[in-house]
C-alpha cells in the first residue's frame, strides 16, 4: 500500500486546530462530568465522584479509604485536573484529525490511540481499584470513557467530513 497525501485538502490554520482541540476536549470532559453527575444524583450523593477523585488527587489513595466529604476544594481540584487532561487529549485528537484529512493512513494511528487511551484509563482505574474498591465501579468508568470518546469523535467527524472519503480510499485496490 502506498501512502499519498490528499492534495485537495488544505491544512487548517494553527488557531483553528487549537480552538477545535479545546472544544473537542471540553465536549469529552462534559460528557464524563454529566454522566457521573447523573449517576451520583440518582444514587442520592450528588458530586460524590469528583469529591472522591479530588480526595485521591490531593490527599493520596489512602484517603479514599476514609469517609469522603463532598467539599468544594476537592471537587474544584479534580474538575480542573479533569478538564486540563481532556483539553490535552482534545488538542492531540484535533491535530491528528487535520493530519488524517491529508494522510488517510492516519486512521490507524487514531485507532491505536483510541485503544491505548481506553486501556490506559481502565488500567488506571484498576490500579486505583484497591483503594477505591466499592466506591467507583469499573463499568461506570468504561461507560464514561465511551461517552467521552464517542462525543469527541462525533464532533471531529462533523468538523472534518472528508475523513469518511479518506477511510474509503484506504481500502481501494491499487493496480500493480
Amino acid at each position: 500500500m502506498t501512502v499519498h497525501p490528499v492534495s485537495k485538502v488544505e491544512a487548517q490554520p494553527t488557531g483553528d486546530v487549537l480552538l477545535d482541540g479545546l472544544f473537542t476536549g471540553m465536549i469529552g470532559a462534559l460528557a464524563v462530568a454529566i454522566w457521573f453527575l447523573a449517576l451520583d444524583a440518582f444514587g442520592g450523593h450528588p458530586l460524590y465522584t469528583p469529591a472522591l477523585l479530588g480526595t485521591v488527587l490531593l490527599h493520596g489513595s489512602t484517603a479514599a479509604s476514609q469517609t469522603i466529604t463532598v467539599a468544594p476544594l476537592e471537587i474544584a481540584a479534580y474538575t480542573a485536573f479533569h478538564f486540563v487532561v481532556f483539553a490535552a487529549v482534545g488538542l492531540l485528537l484535533s491535530y491528528l484529525m487535520t493530519l488524517f484529512e491529508r494522510f488517510p493512513i492516519m486512521f490507524f494511528v487514531l485507532l491505536v490511540l483510541f485503544l491505548c487511551l481506553q486501556v490506559g484509563f481502565f488500567g488506571l482505574n484498576a490500579a486505583l481499584g484497591a483503594s477505591l474498591l466499592g466506591r467507583l465501579q469499573a463499568w461506570t468508568v468504561v461507560v464514561a470513557n465511551l461517552l467521552a470518546a464517542g462525543s469527541m469523535v462525533l464532533y471531529q467527524w462533523r468538523r472534518h467530513p472528508s475523513v469518511v472519503r479518506g477511510i474509503e480510499r484506504l481500502w481501494e485496490h491499487e493496480p500493480d
